[in-house]
């Protein structure tokens, strides 16, 4: 399983994000957006109708399924690490 993390530059919750999955030595990718893309990831966000940044995928073979932002990825970590 791999995340695939879509944030933007000095973005709090996206260093967070970050770090939570470095500390739980989990796999993922970022996109990080500059300030002269940001019509991209407002396109994104649109997309698939979320409002924040971080956006955070679960990648699991070909199956990807969006987590939410940093509060559903917190969760979800949570909820994975209980059923270990």
């Amino acid at each position: 399983m791999r995340y695939i993390l879509f944030v933007k530059e000095a973005c709090p919750f996206c260093v967070s994000a970050v770090d939570m999955l470095e500390k739980k030595g989990q796999n993922y990718n970022t996109v990080v957006f500059g300030s002269d893309q940001l019509d991209t990831l407002e396109e994104m966000k649109k997309a698939y109708d979320w409002a924040t940044v971080p956006m955070v995928f679960k990648r699991d073979g070909s199956q990807i399924e969006l987590i939410g932002g940093f509060t559903e990825l917190k969760d979800h970590l949570q909820s994975v690490g209980e059923r270990r």
